[in-house]
């Protein structure tokens, strides 16, 4: 999971956790009524908006988004530069039997359909289509969870609301009013919490890593585009370091350099390069 997810929610958890403790009872902030209304309310809200599917879809994106560790982008330049060198040696057909190591769906897809000899326009419809569905896919999870941000303080105000209410009707009863007091203010502390710390920075969250993956889903398309075009494998390396970070390029461009390949080389590099789609290039490299 991103490690920058799980440091920010245990520590918010685990400071306000220790504030309670510090200054009071624990078991004083834990209501099942205020819960079921906050976070009921909030479901019930969302698929009002949205629907069912659009809520459970968007549990599975962020899920799935967390769970992907960062991938080095130049580890993809230096597959699909290995591929290009190939295809001008043997041509594309030489690729057929290996594209279903391919780990990417979308570069595996792409990779068939230059390799089937689509043409060029329909090639880039395609990939462009698949970006696209991509970025809906993303951007309606985003709303969701803003939605969700949104709705849970105005539930914690109505749990406020119905704990006033039990107040007013039971001024005369000392352990009333104690119950009607506590749920009116847990629930909007409820209501605030999971707005702050889980709904908002989530959506955030999901903002950055949309972007990154279209950042890398533009440049596995410009590779898969210069492959089917045939040229030349560093002008393929130009176009795919323009779509990463400075630090990344310096970083590639320090691994590999001016870095020429023999024929032994290149066939001992391709014979790893199915593990080394979950491992370091660079620990091939240096032993070529």
């Amino acid at each position: 999971m991103d490690k920058s997810t799980i440091i920010g929610l245990t520590a918010g958890f685990g400071l306000i956790f220790l504030a309670i403790v510090t200054q009071g009872n624990f078991v004083a902030f834990v209501s099942v009524a205020s819960l079921i209304i906050v976070l009921g309310g909030v479901i019930c809200a969302t698929i009002i908006n949205h629907s069912i599917d659009d809520l459970v879809d968007t549990f599975k994106t962020v899920t799935t988004s967390l769970k992907e560790t960062e991938k080095d982008p130049g580890d993809t330049i230096e597959m699909m530069v290995m591929f290009s060198r190939r295809a001008r040696r043997n041509g594309l057909l030489v690729l057929d039997d290996d594209v279903m190591y391919v780990e990417d769906d979308y570069l595996r897809n792409g990779l068939e359909l230059a390799i089937d000899g689509i043409s060029e326009e329909n090639l880039v419809q395609i990939l462009d289509d698949e970006i696209k569905g991509l970025e809906r896919r993303q951007d309606l999870s985003i709303r969701v969870l803003e939605s969700m941000s949104q709705y849970s303080p105005a539930f914690g105000m109505i749990g406020t609301i119905i704990g006033l209410v039990m107040m007013l009707q039971n001024l005369t009863d000392p352990e009333s009013l104690g119950v009607g007091l506590s749920i009116a203010l847990i629930t909007t502390f409820y209501g605030t919490m999971f707005a702050n710390l889980i709904f908002a920075p989530l959506a955030g969250k999901m903002v950055k890593l949309a972007e990154q993956e279209m950042a890398e889903k533009e440049m596995l398309r410009s590779g898969v585009i210069s492959l089917a075009n045939g040229e030349n494998p560093r002008i393929m390396e130009k176009k795919m370091l323009s779509f990463v970070t400075p630090e990344q390029r310096a970083d590639y461009i320090r691994i590999n350099g001016e870095r020429s390949y023999n024929q032994k080389q290149e066939d001992k590099l391709y014979n790893h390069w199915i593990n080394q789609q979950k491992d370091k290039w660079e620990s091939v490299l240096s032993n070529l």
